[in-house]
């Protein structure tokens, strides 16, 4: 398997995490979320495979940029709203992808040139690469795990380490249990990680909404075609039901506007375009949802 070929991938960060690694190997017999979210982010790091991905998805519902683009703005606002709003110092972001500018460390520092993130993937690439060019070990980290184990990174001792869990911490899940089987049970990561937080954090949370086929029966539709093309290509992504995306904030107390489409969860001015200002067009904006939650 091919490795990244990225000149800056091994570029040194000066903290306690830059050392010369090699590259992990990368899979090229299927697309990855990361990938295919750095092809639509405008990203160097995707390859084929990817890039027909998001062709297929594309023909599935024309637009499925507008999901990618979205959701990020969410997470943006989402995290300068936490920020900026309650003060939240120390975030925590299960399903990272590749560097990208307008991540959540660089989004809270705006607001608090102090806040701490910590990074979390599943992707071996994901972490060698933001491990090469982001984390420090003081205020951005990055460790491997899954949304499907939380028990598991409840116990990573970088995690234990690094954040303070006696002290608000604002839980980033975008997109991130999208990508999490059925059988996996995603609402438990959410349940395990609600217990282990303490008063006064937030999750934020957006997900693939499959509306109400009684009701948007074309919105269904490309909603499940999209389903079958992620799950055919990629192995996961699902669009669930608002009742199934609901079911995640169980225990948490859900904040307003609520769950709702992310387009609508706090939007800005598209003008001047600042991180989350992106704007998604009307035909895609039913088939993702966001909402933000307090313990």
């Amino acid at each position: 398997m091919p490795r990244f070929t990225s000149p800056d991938f091994l570029k040194p960060t000066g903290g306690t995490h830059a050392r010369a690694e090699p590259p992990p190997m990368v899979d090229l017999s299927r697309p990855t979320p990361a990938r295919l979210t750095s092809f639509h982010l405008g990203g160097k790091d995707h390859f084929d495979v990817d890039r027909d991905l998001a062709l297929r998805a594309d023909r599935a519902a024309h637009g499925f940029k507008d999901l990618v683009l979205g959701e990020r703005a969410f997470l943006q606002r989402a995290v300068r709203h936490l920020a900026q709003d309650h003060g939240i110092e120390q975030f925590l972001q299960l399903g990272s992808g590749l560097p990208t500018p307008g991540d959540p460390h660089q989004i809270a520092r705006e607001v608090l040139p102090g806040a701490r993130v910590l990074y979390v993937s599943d992707d071996p690439a994901v972490v060698a690469h933001n491990r090469a060019m982001l984390t420090d070990g003081e205020t951005t980290t990055v460790v491997h795990g899954s949304p499907a184990r939380p028990e598991e990174l409840l116990h990573e001792p970088e995690l234990r380490r690094f954040l303070d869990l006696d002290r608000p911490v604002g839980l980033l899940l975008a997109g991130a249990l999208s990508h999490v089987h059925d059988r996996d049970d995603p609402a438990r990561c959410t349940a395990v990680l609600r217990q282990a937080l303490p008063p006064g954090s937030r999750l934020a949370l957006s997900h693939f909404c499959r509306p109400d086929p009684g009701t948007y029966p074309r919105d269904a539709l490309r909603a499940q075609q999209l389903e079958r093309t992620f799950l055919d290509q990629l192995g996961s992504g699902r669009w669930r039901t608002r009742a199934e995306i609901e079911g995640f904030f169980e225990g948490w107390q859900l904040n307003e506007p609520g769950l709702i489409d992310v387009q609508y969860w706090r939007p800005l001015p598209s003008t001047p375009p600042v991180h989350g200002s992106y704007q998604m067009p009307a035909r895609n904006r039913r088939l993702l949802l966001g909402g933000l939650a307090s313990v």
